[in-house]
This record gives C-alpha cells, structure tokens and sequence, in this order.
C-alpha cells in the first residue's frame, strides 16, 4: 500500500516548490543582517526535538515575502510570526508521526520529484544552474531543499492514506446529493433606497442639531508632511560593474552547474519477479532471463518478438516495450543504462526492484556543457545580484546607525550613503496616495510618540523586499473642528440618505406581514415594485445578488418569506416558491463515481483533521 501511495504522490510536491521558489527571494535586507547573528538554540523543542531560531527567521522571511509590505503593520507581523511557528510545530508533530507510522521518502524519490519541476528545466530538461540559482534566492542548500520536498511528500503519503481509506454509503451519498445539488425556485423584489431620496426634506435646524451632537465626526483630521531617505538594492545593483574576467571565473569554477546530464530512450524486457518469491523462483526467472538474453546475442532483431511474448510490463508491450526518456540521476535505472551508448546495443540482464530486466538502447543523448557564451549574461546577473545583496547589507546596517545616531537630522545618512532626501505632501492617519504613504508602517511611525513628539529619525521601515527608508516629520498640523458651513452638504446627504433608508424598510417590512395581501399588492403598485422570479437557482448561483440568493437557501419551506437591508440601504424581500432535490440518477456514471470519490476524499480529511488535532493535543512542546 505504501508503495502505491509513494507512486501517486511523485507530482504533489509541486505546490510546495510554487509556494518555495515561485516567489523572487531578494530578502538580504534588515533580516539578512538580523539572521547573521542569529544562534542556533531552539525557537521551541517538539516532543524532545528542536526546531531552531534560524529555522524560524527563514520560514518567516519566505512568509513575509508573500505579503504586501505595504500593508503589513506591526500586529500583523507578530500574527505573521505565530502562524508561521505555529505551523512549522504542526508539521514536526505530523512529520514525527508519520516516520512512526512506517510512511517514508527516499532521497532517491525526493530527487526523483525535483528533477521533474518545471520550475528548475530548461528547453524540457533538468538545469543544475536554474536549480542552483533558486535554492540561492530562496536561502536553501541542495541538502535543506531536499529535506523540505522530502517532508512535503511525507506529510501527503499519511494525508492519502486516510483519504484512501475513508469510505460513504450509499444513504449518504443520496442525503449529500439530495441537499448540495439542490435548486430553489424563488421570487424577490427590491424596495430601492434611491427612489424615496428626491422626495425628503431636511430643515437647516435638522443639519445643526446632527452637526453639534456629531461635531467629532466633522473634524479635520490630524496631518504631517515627512521627510524620508530610500535605500534601494534596485539603485545598488545599477551600480554594480562585474567584469567578462569575474564572468570567465565563475564559468570554471562552477562548470558542474552547466551540464545537461545524459538521457537514454530504451525498450525493455521485464521478467517480473513475484513479491516474497523463493530463493528457488528466484533462480528460474534469472535462467528465463538469461535464456533471452543468449537468443538476442545470437540475433539482436528478436528483440520486438521476445517483449511481445516475454515481457511482463503489459503496458509497454504495444509500443514493444519503449519506455520514456531516462535521465541520469532521475532514478535506479540510469546506473544499468551508462554502459549503453550506441543504439542497437542490448544489455544482459539487470536486476531492479521491479525483477530481471533487458534493455536495447533506442537513443542517446550524452552528457553535455553549455558554452561560457550561452550562460555569460545569466551568469554576470546573478553576480550583480550577489553584490548587490553585500553592499544593500552593509549599506542597511551604515542607515541604522546613522539614523540612530544622528536622531534630529537625515542630513548625516544621506550625505554618507550619497541618498537624496525627499518630502511627501501632507497626509492624516489614513494615509494617502503616495505609494510611501500608504503603507501602514510609515503611516504608524509618523505619528508615533518617537517621530512625532520627541521629533527623532524613524527605524529602518522595509517598503518592499528590496528596499527600506527612514522617515522624520517635517510638519505637523493637529486636528481642528471644521465649521457647519463647510460640511452642510455633506449632513444632508447623510440625513436625506437615514430617512430614505427609513421608508424603504419599513414599506419592505410591511410586505413581510401575513394576511395583507390586498394591502400589500396596493404598496407594490403604488410604489412601482415588481417581484422577480428565479427558477432552479443553485447554492452557487451568480446569476443573482449572493445575498439574496442566501436568504432564499435560508427559508425552510415554500411560501415561507423573509426581507433584509442590502448593504446600499435598498431593503430585499424574498420569497420561496418551491425546492427541487438533487438527484443522483440524473448524473451520468462519471460524474456519480466523481462525487463520490470527492464525498469519500472529504471524510479523509476531515479523518485526518482531528487525528492531527488529537497529535496536537499530546505533543509535547515547549517554547523559549
């Protein structure tokens, strides 16, 4: 069983490389300086095992990543934090049981899964240079990212083993059809807002009485303009100069980097051998083997008849027995194939986990070097990029120093990092459009006690993964009350919009009463109203407000009626006319043996759910 589930998760890994590499990790900034003094005591210990601090830096600044710095404030960072510890003591826990339960990865599958992502190929094949570059984006080594695809796989094999496991009646498929796939037939009608708001009329009294019992909502709002400084790995990196030398020595001192491995297209002859098979049919099926191989000495063209009659793999036999292209170092089967370079050339019998094999060389491809004049241009970015990133570092730690030291003027840190000092146009504690003023972490340390009152320098604040600025205020206008002439207009509209919203619900509500039908058709009439029927609407409908839709989900039988307030003020009423249930004799057999695969796959995990909670519940774990 293990075997079969190791099988079906080869391809599964790849959401973990999307999430791991699909994303440019230029993080060498206020947390690269951070993580180079971090130790290697544990964050917090699982079950006796530590899970470190710089294990920790590294998960967050892959998780960091994928957010938008510029909304990211400082509760949402320390939220960040915990979901991300959080989440790496619930893969220990997990992985930990796993290993107990008997599930494993071999290195050999795990490079098996990396080989094959898209991610690191080139023109269809494995490239050790895209690889390489994108463990180095992401802070992996060849030996930690293999960890990692080795977890991802592990985790997914005790994952299908509850999925493939978990089972439904047939009552509850008919239960789950019968409700999920279920329609509704219903009418509604909408009391809009809109059109009660001409016929309102708002005294000059009504607007100052709201404006003195409301003045802290007409306030102009308290704003500063700042001064800031941009260090930007962008501006760096334009200033990088790599030579063809720096190019050249690089090439030879990486050249492993550079080749395309060797790939063998075979035809085979598989002599099967049976699991818990003796010593003595051991032996038999060898002979067998060894028996073909000898008639294929004597006559190479036998090869195409003897897999018809021979071969165990069925399904390779209608292409007489060609297998996909093999590429070194994929899997076991490159080590029986090295020898085999010209084609026509038929190997003697090689023992592999499937039984005795045979093997006539199709094709080859030989192991190949790019030209320095291929690789120079990617070669000489990533130096940039790796300059670049030790200057940003060295630079960053120059800003945090100087801001600190020089707390009353930004002069110091742009003249000695040769910055220029900009000004943004004022803004209040919303912000503005400004792309620095937007951001939630300028916006907090502007009007910070430190920035504001005290009228020092801010810290170091990442703008985005490539760069940071330190801001100071240059002015500062407080909050004042603004006079009802100003804002008059603005009271109007929203005592205009209170008394229209007003009627609109209580005409809606009026619909909802029962045993005033006449009474009620007269109100639609008068008020040019019309109910809208909806026929065989699904759960899942967009034809329709969802809301409205919702509600009409919500009612338990026909006739039944219920109204509610749109978000725009408008009031809706629905009213259910009647349920058809699914059926599952209207689904075709694809479809039913789908859903029902999906029904059973659901069960597994919510299986897997609690049995990872009840993991949880007795881990032992312990945070420093």
């Amino acid at each position: 069983m293990l075997q079969k589930l190791n099988e079906r998760i080869q391809g599964v890994v790849a959401w973990l490389v999307v999430i791991l590499i699909g994303i440019t990790f230029t993080l060498f900034g206020v947390d690269y300086y951070l993580q180079s003094r971090q130790t290697t005591s544990a964050k917090v210990v699982v079950n006796d095992y530590p899970l470190t601090l710089q294990a920790f830096d590294t998960n967050y600044r892959r998780a960091r990543a994928m957010q938008d710095m510029s909304q990211l404030t400082a509760a949402d960072e320390k939220k960040l934090q915990n979901q991300v510890l959080d989440q790496m003591i619930n893969n220990e826990v997990l992985v930990q049981a796993a290993r107990k339960n008997g599930f494993n990865v071999s290195a050999d599958q795990a490079n098996a899964a990396i080989l094959n992502i898209p991610q690191f190929q080139e023109d269809g094949h494995f490239s050790a240079q895209k690889y390489q570059q994108a463990l180095n984006a992401a802070l992996f080594t060849q030996s930690s990212f293999q960890n990692e695809v080795k977890q991802g796989m592990l985790l997914n094999q005790q994952r299908f083993a509850f999925m493939g496991s978990s089972f439904a009646l047939p009552d509850e498929i008919d239960r789950f059809v019968s409700l999920y796939m279920q329609s509704r037939d219903y009418e509604y009608l909408i009391v809009p807002v809109s059109r009660f708001e001409k016929d309102v009329q708002i005294s000059q009294k009504a607007i100052a009485d709201y404006y003195n019992k409301h003045k802290r909502e007409f306030m102009s709002p308290e704003k500063v303009s700042l001064d800031y400084v941009t260090l930007s790995m962008h501006d760096i990196k334009n200033k990088v100069n790599v030579s063809e030398d720096d190019v050249k020595r690089y090439y030879e001192d990486n050249q492993s980097n550079y080749l395309t491995p060797a790939q063998w297209q075979v035809a085979h002859i598989l002599f099967a051998v049976p699991q818990g098979a003796n010593k003595d049919e051991l032996e038999k099926i060898q002979n067998k083997a060894n028996s073909a191989y000898l008639l294929l000495q004597k006559d190479p063209k036998q090869f195409d008849h003897l897999v018809s009659k021979l071969s165990d793999d069925k399904l390779s036999i209608a292409d007489n027995g060609v297998l996909p292209w093999i590429t070194a170092g994929q899997n076991e089967y490159s080590k029986f194939l090295s020898h085999l370079t010209t084609p026509g050339q038929i190997s003697s019998p090689e023992k592999t986990k499937h039984g005795y094999e045979i093997f006539k060389l199709i094709d080859y491809k030989p192991v190949t070097t790019k030209q320095l004049s291929e690789v120079d241009a990617s070669i000489k970015e990533q130096l940039v990029v790796e300059m670049a990133q030790t200057h940003y570092t060295q630079a960053m730690e120059q800003l945090s120093d100087l801001s600190y030291q020089s707390p009353d003027s930004l002069k110091p840190v742009a003249d000695a990092l040769k910055l220029k000092i900009e000004k943004t146009q004022p803004f209040s504690r919303e912000g503005s459009t400004e792309s620095i003023t937007k951001n939630k972490q300028v916006i907090n340390a502007a009007f910070s006690n430190d920035v504001l009152d005290l009228g020092n320098n801010s810290e170091p604040i990442q703008i985005d993964n490539d760069s940071v600025v330190v801001v100071r205020v240059n002015q500062h206008w407080p909050e004042k009350e603004q006079f009802l002439d100003a804002v008059q207009d603005r009271i109007k509209k929203i005592l205009v919009k209170k008394v229209a919203e007003s009627t609109a619900k209580k005409i809606g509500m009026s619909l909802l009463n029962p045993g005033e039908e006449k009474q009620q058709q007269e109100l639609i009439i008068s008020n040019q109203l019309e109910w809208k029927p909806v026929v065989k609407a699904t759960r899942d409908n967009d034809k329709e407000d969802a809301e409205i839709n919702d509600m009409a989900f919500n009612l338990l039988r026909p006739e039944s009626k219920d109204g509610f307030v749109l978000p725009n003020g408008d009031y809706a009423v629905v009213k259910l006319k009647h349920i058809n249930d699914g059926k599952l004799n209207e689904l075709d057999g694809e479809a039913q043996d789908s859903l029902t695969q999906q029904i059973e796959a659901s069960y597994g995990m919510m299986d897997y759910d609690l049995y990872a909670k009840s993991l949880m519940s007795r881990a032992k774990i312990v945070k420093h």
